[in-house]
Parts: structure tokens; sequence; C-alpha cells
């Protein structure tokens, strides 16, 4: 037997030139047997025998998608050649996910692999002619020659995406069984249109994670799930070492990377082991600066050789001859260059950039663990610092992991959910409608609970007396006890009253009967129908409403409601109202009045998992704004009504606590001393928040907000301003209503993302918060008012003397400014805090947009120390008792706490500053300390605490003459930094 390669066009077929029937030669060719070492038996791996059977199993009764788990290295181009031979499949298209797998697939096919070796396939087969497409056709006749007579033609998706519809629709009548290799690359737009072209045809879809990140589901039933974890128990794959470095000098991380796998690569050749070492990166930049800087300017006798794309074909080639040769031990790399890549001696990884993904990880492992006769161990180095990892790969890369239990197990669960949800499926029986699968059934997430109050015999039969049998379609499943009715609804058009045409909806309700609990659950679009649907099933049933319906509540940590809306028990023109935004208090008040009931609450917060939404009304029904699957919907009822039956949970606490805030006609004659941005907007968040006028453009973070006066009467003027651009806005209220109008400055434009609108048409929808010092709040017209408090003395240990006259410091003069001035606030308390040495990073971070004037930075072996320094001159040339001199530095240290919930946003924005200070040409922001050191706080911030202590700085205040309206400002904020984040205030003062 001779094979023959023929180019056509860029294109290859691969035939036997015997020229007798390849079918008939596979008649009684394949042998059906599984490995069995302790016998010495050769044949099929256990997994490849498990895949076959079951592939085999199911066309006996099926012919739809099917879906086959196995882990990388466990064999699938075996399985699927075993398939073509021992079924005698006439055609088949198989389409893999990159160009190496192409070739190293058709290179399997044309020489049977280690089939043949192995017996399983005997030496009177002969080959199947074999196209490996690598380019388009140039015309529909050269795709034509290259089909005739073909048994397999192999491709990649991405290719065939590219060719018109001519030839797809071509490449679509060649098969009668569609092979798709590594299918969790499969979800995308291109293979939902390509699919279309194969529907009634075999498809089988091979892969080690039938799950995405993104949450797609890959169609096709799984018919055989072979756990990783019996690959490991089995011998498919090595044990894999893993060791961790924990370096927080990113510039020091990569050397010592290299260092702990260069040592293990030295370890292993001396053992005897022909291991290669494989450098993984992200990008190519990164590997060529590994390669350039690090590898092979250190490690040149190990012949590191570098693959990343854009190298041409021949040099590539003479490389990878290197490293099959083991002439090259180190190979520098983009992932693992390319799917299917079969080096068997990779066994060390330094992991320089860390996969961020579980199906990623799991394929990377595969491919690397992959056991071989005369190989040791795989090795993993990394540095666990580093990177933002996701949560569900967090526990792999910690100190002490065990990758060979988390990845199994990992693997195990992710899989175990799709098998779940696919086994919830096929309980299922009825008429559902064709095409649309239990899976592709997701409802959004709502329910009424129905107390079974009679024997509670199911008699599932009895839908039909609430819905139209001979139109609608059902899927039940009785085992888990529920059942889904989908009903076809016509109604008029809104836009005519042409009778003839209708517009066709499609109703969904979905029942479900918790036994344990006696509950029904019900999911319906048309929810008047509820309660006879119900009983329809289950009998006798009891609504689940009123107050305890608000039950579910309960746990939801910063619920922030959006919605309230009320009954009137008094018969009226105005039986219910809508509360939203700030008017949700008031809704809640008058929900405690007798003439009033709590109709409906919708609010979002945090149940310790993530973020959550939660609604409920009085009458019953309960949601939350998601769609979801059905086995989720259920999961979240059970666990819902929990809370609603807990007899435990006291209402009025779960909504206790929520200020009131009340419609005013004049503004407060009380003095304001703090402005911040209105709660919609998000400073630091991540889309691309500019502030700008005809010249200038300035980023948000770079921009302040500002009052222009502290008067206790008139209208409140105030001011946003950055380097380059500002504005000034005056706010007045009235009997109506409040208007904020531009004063002076540029006019300026807010750009949020892609969308623009003037700054003061912005204020007029979305009002900042001004903060007055009896602590009341008002946004727009809306005035919240604190609890009385009487009058608190700020604690004397907490004031702090210096003599600043001594220091020769003017108090009327605050910022240090470009030139270092030597008499100013700022610059006395840089040098004041460099002299104590306890310090590794003094930041000035003064000018607009700033966190603080200035920020100091400790690190400890437990924790990272910040302080926060807010400067502000005096308003008189000596100290004094003026309150004036502490409205704004009060209102800068209360704004700046927001910082603490996200320290290590905080950093990243210290680099922008710096970054930015630096383009323009001006002095470092760094007064002591780096970059450098600046990244390593932000590797620290993932492992260690942060603490924060804020420190007013005021020479004008003398401590000997604090007045009590002082005292209560001080202490007022003192008692907001504690309320909200548990911070420490200090003042230094006179």
């Amino acid at each position: 037997m001779a094979i023959q390669k023929k180019k056509i066009g860029k294109n290859y077929k691969y035939y036997d030139d015997t020229k007798k029937n390849i079918l008939s030669s596979w008649e009684k060719a394949f042998n059906f047997i599984k490995e069995d070492s302790e016998k010495s038996i050769k044949g099929l791996r256990v997994p490849q025998y498990g895949a076959l059977s079951a592939i085999k199993a199911f066309w006996t009764v099926e012919e739809s998608p099917a879906t086959i788990v196995m882990p990388t290295g466990t064999g699938k181009t075996e399985t699927m050649m075993s398939t073509i031979i021992s079924e005698k499949i006439k055609k088949t298209l198989i389409i893999v996910p990159s160009n190496l797998l192409r070739l190293q697939t058709v290179e399997k096919i044309v020489s049977f692999g280690v089939l043949k070796q192995i017996g399983v396939i005997s030496d009177k087969a002969i080959i199947p002619t074999t196209v490996l497409l690598k380019s388009s056709p140039k015309d529909i006749d050269e795709m034509k020659e290259l089909l005739s007579n073909a048994n397999i033609l192999v491709t990649t998706m991405s290719l065939v995406a590219r060719m018109s519809k001519e030839l797809i629709g071509k490449i679509a009548l060649f098969p009668e069984l569609l092979i798709v290799d590594e299918a969790h690359h499969i979800a995308a737009s291109t293979w939902t249109d390509f699919r279309t072209y194969f529907t009634g045809k075999k498809i089988l879809q091979f892969t080690a994670t039938p799950f995405r990140n993104d949450g797609k589901k890959i169609d096709g039933k799984i018919i055989y799930n072979f756990p990783l974890i019996k690959a490991q128990e089995q011998g498919y794959f090595q044990k894999i070492d893993f060791y961790p470095i924990q370096e927080f000098n990113e510039d020091k991380g990569d050397i010592s990377i290299a260092a702990i796998a260069i040592k293990r690569l030295e370890s292993d050749i001396e053992n005897g082991f022909s291991h290669i070492l494989l450098v993984r990166t992200t990008k190519i930049t990164r590997a060529e600066e590994l390669y350039n800087n690090i590898y092979n300017k250190f490690y040149q006798k190990y012949n590191p050789v570098l693959i990343v794309s854009g190298i041409g074909a021949s040099e590539k080639k003479k490389r990878m001859s290197a490293l099959e040769n083991l002439d090259s031990r180190i190979v520098v790399c983009v992932d693992m260059f390319g799917e299917g890549i079969d080096l068997p001696n990779l066994k060390i990884a330094a992991i320089h950039d860390k996969y961020k993904s579980l199906p990623i990880t799991l394929q990377f492992v595969g491919r690397f663990a992959r056991a071989k006769e005369g190989l040791g161990n795989a090795s993993v180095i990394t540095n666990i610092i580093n990177e933002d990892i996701k949560e569900g790969l967090k526990d792999l890369y910690s100190q002490d992991s065990d990758w060979n239990h988390l990845l199994a197990d990992m693997s195990s669960k992710a899989v175990g959910r799709e098998l779940s949800l696919q086994e919830l499926e096929q309980g299922f029986k009825g008429n559902g409608i064709n095409g649309i699968s239990i899976k592709q059934i997701i409802p959004k997430v709502s329910m009424q609970a129905f107390k079974v109050v009679g024997k509670g015999t199911i008699n599932w039969g009895k839908w039909i007396t609430v819905f139209n049998e001979e139109v609608c379609k059902y899927y039940l499943n009785e085992e888990k006890n529920v059942l889904i009715v989908i009903e076809p609804s016509e109604s008029r058009l809104e836009w005519s009253n042409y009778r003839e045409i209708n517009n066709l909806n499609w109703e969904i309700h979905i029942i479900y009967y918790n036994k344990a609990k006696r509950i029904a659950f019900v999911n319906t679009s048309v929810k008047t129908i509820a309660l006879k649907y119900a009983e329809a099933i289950m009998g006798e049933c009891e609504r689940i409403n009123g107050e305890q319906v608000f039950r579910c509540l309960s746990g939801i940590n910063r619920l922030m409601l959006s919605t309230v809306g009320l009954n009137s028990a008094v018969n009226g023109p105005v039986r219910y109202k809508m509360f939203a935004g700030v008017d949700i208090v008031q809704g809640l008040g008058e929900a405690q009045k007798s003439n009033s009931t709590k109709s409906n609450i919708f609010g979002i917060g945090y149940d310790g998992t993530g973020k959550t939404s939660i609604g409920c009304s009085y009458k019953g029904t309960i949601w939350a704004r998601w769609v979801e699957s059905i086995d989720f919907w259920m999961d979240w009822c059970d666990r819902t009504i929990d809370k609603v039956l807990d007899n435990s949970i006291d209402v009025r606490e779960v909504l206790s606590g929520v200020l009131m805030p009340e419609v005013i006609k004049e503004r407060p004659n009380i003095i304001p001393y703090r402005i911040e941005w209105p709660i919609d907007l998000e400073l630091c968040n991540d889309k691309l928040t500019y502030l700008e006028n005809s010249y200038y453009q300035e980023e948000l973070y770079n921009v302040e907000i500002g009052l222009c006066n502290n008067n206790d009467t008139g209208n409140i003027n105030f001011y946003v301003k950055g380097d380059e651009l500002s504005e000034e806005f005056e706010l007045s209220i009235n009997e109506n209503n409040f208007s904020i109008t531009h004063i002076k400055g540029s006019v300026l434009t807010i750009r949020i993302g892609k969308k623009y609108m003037g700054l003061a048409d912005f204020f007029k929808e979305y009002p900042p918060t001004i903060k007055f010092v009896d602590q009341s709040i008002l946004e727009g017209n809306y005035y919240i008012t604190m609890k009385e408090k009487s009058p608190i003395e700020f604690p004397k240990e907490k004031i702090i003397r210096w003599d600043w006259i001594a220091k020769g410091v003017d108090i009327q003069k605050e910022s240090q400014g470009a030139q270092k001035k030597k008499n100013t606030i700022q610059y006395t308390v840089l040098r004041e805090l460099e002299k104590t040495g306890l310090y590794d990073i003094i930041f000035d971070d003064d000018n607009s947009g700033e966190i603080a004037d200035i920020i100091t930075i400790r690190i400890t072996d437990e924790e990272i120390d910040f302080e926060f320094y807010h400067c502000k001159f005096a308003h008189g040339d000596k100290p004094g008792a003026r309150l004036s001199d502490l409205y704004e530095v009060c209102g800068q240290a209360e704004k700046s706490i927001n910082w603490k919930q996200d320290m290590i946003k905080m950093i990243d924005r210290m680099k922008k500053r710096e970054g930015d200070r630096e383009k323009k040409g001006k002095n470092s922001r760094f007064e002591l300390g780096d970059l450098t050191i600046l990244q390593e706080v932000h590797n620290r911030l993932k492992l260690y605490p942060a603490k924060l202590k804020i420190f007013i700085v005021q020479p004008g205040i003398d401590a000997d003459i604090i007045t009590e309206g002082m005292h209560q400002l001080l202490s007022a904020s003192e008692s907001f930094l504690l309320e909200t984040y548990g911070l420490e205030l200090n003042l230094i003062c006179s």
C-alpha cells in the first residue's frame, strides 16, 4: 500500500493507489478489543472503548447531535477513526479548531495512527481518501475535484466561515457524518449558521470541556463522559508537581519563575528524563521580551527557541525539529503555540502569564501531563501574585494547591452541571416544540407559591382543563415534579383595527411541586391563571401572599430599593402609587400608615455569592431580574420559599434603617460643607468618562467638584474644575422644583461611554449630593435629615499639635506646587513624614481629582498601611477658632474614604496620575518610592488586608480654643468615617 499525495490548488488529497474498494476493505477489518495491561492485551484505551460503545449504542436509537467528553490526551482522534472504520461511514467532515490540529488529524488518518500497531485495525484496511482543506478553493469546479471520491474532509471552522455560500453548500452536501473536535470552540454565531446545513445528519462533538466561560451551551446530548479523575487514576496523566512562588516585584517575578523552572529542568535531566521546558505567555511581545532578556540571555546552553506567529514556515519547522530532536530544551511561546501540539517531552511549564479560565486550563494540562513511558511527572511553576484570576481558579493558584486533586474536582463539577441539566431534560416527555429542548427554555426568574392543603395527589394530565391541548405543547418530568406548557395566543394589533391580521405570541406556564415542603410554584406569563393552574393539578391550594412575602428580602446585604408600590386602603381617586429613586423611602413611610399597604418592592443587593436582585408583591409574586435555566429556577424557588416561611424573620426589621427624604420648597438655612458627584455617576467605573469643551478634554478622574460658598442662606454655587477647563453652576430651589444653571466658565459636556450630554442638563437629571454641617443631605429638592444627636466633643487624643510658626510655614499657603515652596503646609507635612522613616511610599496627589493631598503607604508583614492627609490653608494669618477653616477639609476627608472599598483600583489611579504627570513633563508625584514599589503594593493587596487612617491638616485651628460648632463638625465627620468603613480620623492643627 502506497499513500499518494496530490496537490489541488492550495489543498491536498491523500489516497491509496491500489485502486481497491475502500469501504469493502473495511469489512471485518475492525477489532473491537479493549486493552488489558495485566493480560498484555493491546487494544483501545478504556475511554476510547467506552466512547465508541456509547456512540454505537446511541446510533441504534437516535441520530440527533451527540457530545463525547474525553480529557485531552486520552485519544479522541483514534476514537473518531474507530467510529468511521467500524461503522463504515462513507463520507465524513471533520472540523478542528486550528491549522496545526488539522494537519495532525490528517496525518493520523492516513496512517491509521497507532490503531494498526495495536491490532484494532487490520492490515487489509485501506486508508480513507482524505482531503486536507487548508485554503478556500478558487471555484466550485476545484471544490468538486477535491471532494470527488473523497471519504474524509478535514478543515477548520474559521476557513469555512470565510467561504462563499456556494462553496459552503457544496461542503454541506458531502458528508453523512459531521465530527467536531474541541467542540467547546463552536458556540459562536458562525457555528450556529453552519450547523443549519446539517439538519437530519449524524453529528458527533468531541471535547474535554463541555462548558464555556461565556455561559453559552454546547449543543448536543452528552452520551459519554470520561472523568478527568479516572484518566489520572488509570495513568493517562502523569502527576503534576506545582511550584508556586510569591514575588511581589513584577520585574523580579519573571526572573524568579525562570530560575525555578531551569532548576527543575536540570534536576529532571540529571535524573534521566528527556524533558522540555515550555515558557508560556499571552502576547508575542511578552514572548520576545522573555526570550531576549532572560532565557536566551542567561540559559543559552539549553538552546532556547522562540515559536510565535509571524515567523516563516521553514524557520518554524527548523525550531520545531530542534525540540523534537531534543537539540533544544526550552521553547518560549504564546499559549501552547496552537491546539493539538504533540510533544510528549513537554513536561515543565513556566507560566509567566496565567490561564484565566477553566476550559483553557484543562486543555493545557491535558496536553502537558499526558503519560508516556520513560517520562516523569509534569511540573508547573508560576508566580501566584501577579495577575487577576477568575474566582473559579483562585484555589488552583494558591500557595498549597494540589493540582492533581483540584483540576479533577473542578472538571467534575463543571461537567456535572451540564449533566445535571441534561438529566433533567432526559426525564421529560410530551409533545414539545421540535428543535426546542429543555436546555433552551430560559424563563424569567419569577414565581407564585401555593400551599397544597388537600391530599397532595398530583394529576399532571389535568393541565388540559386549563389549556387547549390541541394547540399547546408540553414537557413533563414526573420524577422531578415539573410541567411546562407552551401556549399559542393571538392578540389584536395595537396599531390597526384591521381584523384579519393578529399577533401570534407564545405564553409559557411552568409548575413545580416540592413534595417535602408541600409547596407548588407557578411561573406563568399570564399571572391571573396561576391559582387555577395549581389547583387543576394539585387540588385545593392556598396562595402564599401578604406581609410574609416580603421576608424574601431578608439576608440581602446592602439592599438598595429601586421601586416601591403602595395600594390605598381607602376608596378614592388614587388607589395605587409607585415610588422610585429618592421617593423610595417616602413610599416606605406611607406603607406604615393605616391607609396604605405595600403592594410591591424591588431592589438590588448582595447575597454573599455576588450581586443579586429581588422583587416581591403583596399578592404573592416573587421575582428577580434574570432569565435562567429550568433547574436554576427550581433551586431558586426552594431557597426563596425557606425565607418566606421563616416566622423568625421580622419584615419591619428587614426594611428598617432607611432614611426618609422630603420635597422642600426652599433651601435649608444651614451651612453646606461638602458636595459629591451624583450617586448615579460612579467615578471609579470602567467606562471612559470625560468632561470636554470646544478646546479641551479631561478624564473625569482628573476633575473635581467643589462648593464656591459656605453661606447658610441663598442659592448654592458649586464648580467643576480640571487642569484646563472649569464651569460654575447655581442650584436654586422654588415652590415647584429645583434648577441648576450655568453661571460662568466654559460650557462643558459630559461623555459617558458613547453618550454625550451638557453638564448642566446632566445635573438637572442627576443632581449632585450636598451635605450640611448638621449632617443633612440635599439632592436637588429632596432633603434628608438625620436623627438629632447631642453635641459631641472630638477626642483630645486625636488632636495633634504642631508649631507651624517655628517650622517657618505661612499657614495661608497650602500647596507646595511644582516649585516645592518650603513655606507651604503641604511641603512641611511631606518633610515631617519623610523624617519618620516609616514609609515605603509618600505620594503628592495634590490637584484636581485628588484622592488626598498626600498619600503614604507602609508595607508590613501582615498588612498594608495607608494614610491620607488632607491639607487646607487657614482663612486668617494666625491660628484661631474659625469654623470656616474646617468646612472644605472635612468634606474632602469624607469623600476620600470611598477608595477603601477598592484599594487596588486606587493604586491603579495613582499610577495613572503619575503617568499623566510624566507625559506633561512635570515633576514626579513620588516624594518617596517609585512605580515599581507601587506595583508591588498593588500585588500585595491581593493577599494582605489594607488599613487606612485619615488625617485633617489645618494649621488655622488653635487646639486650645476649638468651639462647640467645630467639635460638632469634626465629630460628625468622625462618625461618618466610623459608621461607613470603620476608619479613624485625626486632626493636625496648631
